[in-house]
C-alpha cells in the first residue's frame, strides 16, 4: 500500500506531507490544490516509476519544469517523494544538483530519479505489483455514446481507460465479470443473486438506478463496442438514457473489479448522479477500502462522503483507521491542508471553517433571513 507522499515545491505546495491509507479522500475549494498530491502520484504511474519522469503523458500533462515549479520557492529545488510499504522513491532536484544544471537543460527534461541504489529493485517491485491491478478514472469521464472504442493494446484486461472509455468493453468480457467476489468480501452486496462481479455490479447500480441492467456488444474487426441499458421489457441506447449511467458505470465497475492490494485513484465520482446515488457510492468506495484495495478519492460531495461515514457507523467491522481525508484550503497566498480522522461513530475529528458548511450556511439564512451565521463570515 502506498503509505505517503511529500512533495517539496512542486505546484502550490513548498513542504507538504499526505499520509496516505486505505482510503484517502481529498476536498477543498475548486483550485486550491486538491489535485496536486494525484497528480504527482499520476506522475509516476504514467511513466511506470521509470528513473525519469516525463511530464507529458496519458494521465497528465503537467508542462515543463517552470509549470510545476512552486511559483514562490526560496530554492531551485524540487522533490516528489512516494513510500510504499518501508521503501521509497524520489524523483526531482535538489538544490545542490540544480546548480550543476543549467536552467536550460532542465526546464524541458524529465525529473530525474534522486533515490537511493536500492531504486531499480524498488521500481520491479512496485510495478509487477500494480501491472494488472491499478485503475485511474479522471473527472472528465466519457458520456453517453453511440459507440466506444476497441483496443487490444490496453494497460491490462481490466483497464478501462482514464476516461472510462473501455468499460463496454470490459462489460464483455464474461472471464473478468464472472469472477467471483471473497465469501468475506466486503463488496459483496446483501442482495446479489450470487458472487461474481456482474452479479455484485448489477445490484450496486440498482441502487444509482433501480431496476437497469447493461448489455454490451464488441465488434473486433471495426474496433467499437456499444452499451444500451435496460429497464424491464424496454432496452434503450445509451445516447437516451443520461449522463449518470455512463458516468457511474465506469467507478462502480473498477470498484467491484480490483483486486485487494491493487489501488484505485478516481476524481469526482459523484458526478452526475443525484443525492442517494451519491450516498451508495460513497457506502460502496469505503466498502473496498475494506475489502483490501486501496483508494484514492477526490470530491467535491457531502453525501458521498457521508455515505462512507454511514459505513464505519453502521457496518460492525469497518475500521475506521483505513479513513483519512484531506481538507485543503487556502490560507492567503499559500495551500494548506487540515487532516481529519473518522471515529466509529461515523463522526469526524474536526470541522474546519469552510468544510462541506454551505448547506448550514444556506438553511440558516433560509430559516432567519439573516445572511451572517454566528461565527462565520457573511454569506454572499
Amino acid at each position: 500500500m502506498l503509505n505517503k507522499i511529500k512533495l517539496n515545491n512542486f505546484k502550490c505546495y513548498k513542504n507538504e506531507t499526505f499520509s496516505l491509507s486505505n482510503l484517502t479522500v481529498f476536498c477543498g475549494n475548486n483550485s486550491v490544490g486538491k489535485s496536486t498530491a494525484i497528480q504527482a502520484l499520476l506522475l509516476a504511474f504514467q511513466n511506470n516509476f521509470s528513473s525519469e519522469l516525463e511530464l507529458y503523458g496519458d494521465f497528465v500533462e503537467l508542462g515543463s519544469y517552470q509549470d510545476i515549479h512552486n511559483r514562490d520557492a526560496e530554492f531551485d529545488s524540487l522533490l516528489i517523494d512516494i513510500h510504499k510499504d518501508g521503501s521509497s522513491l524520489k524523483w526531482g532536484y535538489t538544490e545542490e544538483e540544480f546548480g550543476h544544471a543549467k536552467r536550460e537543460q532542465v526546464e524541458d527534461a524529465p525529473l530525474p530519479i534522486i533515490s537511493s541504489l536500492e531504486g531499480e529493485s524498488v521500481i520491479q517491485c512496485w510495478n509487477e505489483q500494480y501491472a494488472d491491478n491499478f485503475i485511474f478514472l479522471s473527472a472528465e469521464r466519457w458520456g453517453p455514446r453511440r459507440n466506444y472504442p476497441y483496443s487490444t493494446q490496453r494497460r491490462s484486461p481490466s483497464w478501462l481507460g482514464i476516461h472510462g472509455e473501455f468499460t463496454p468493453q470490459v462489460l464483455n468480457d464474461i472471464t473478468s465479470l464472472s469472477k467471483p467476489l471473497a465469501n468475506d468480501d466486503a463488496r459483496s452486496h446483501s442482495q446479489a443473486e450470487g458472487p461474481t462481479v456482474a452479479d455484485n455490479l448489477y445490484k450496486w447500480m440498482g441502487e444509482i438506478s433501480p431496476g437497469v441492467f447493461i448489455k454490451t456488444k464488441s465488434d473486433k474487426e471495426a474496433g467499437i463496442t456499444t452499451s444500451q441499458y435496460a429497464f424491464g421489457e424496454h432496452t434503450y441506447r445509451a445516447v437516451n438514457v443520461g449522463f449518470g449511467l455512463s458516468y457511474s458505470l465506469p467507478v462502480v465497475l473498477a470498484l467491484l473489479s480490483a483486486k485487494p492490494g491493487g489501488l484505485v485513484i478516481i476524481e469526482n465520482p459523484e458526478a452526475h448522479l443525484h443525492p442517494k446515488g451519491q450516498s451508495y457510492l460513497g457506502r460502496l468506495i469505503a466498502l473496498t477500502a475494506q475489502s483490501g484495495v486501496q483508494v484514492i478519492i477526490e470530491t467535491h460531495s457531502d453525501h458521498l462522503l457521508n455515505g462512507m461515514r454511514l459505513i464505519a457507523r453502521v457496518k460492525e467491522d469497518f475500521d475506521p483507521n483505513i479513513f483519512t481525508l484531506h481538507y485543503v484550503y487556502k490560507g492567503g497566498e499559500e495551500s494548506n491542508v487540515d487532516t481529519i480522522s473518522l471515529a466509529k461513530d461515523g463522526k469526524l475529528s474536526n470541522w474546519p471553517k469552510g468544510f462541506f458548511d454551505q448547506q448550514a450556511q444556506d438553511m440558516f439564512t433560509i430559516m432567519t433571513g439573516r445572511t451572517e451565521m454566528p461565527g462565520s463570515q457573511q454569506v454572499n
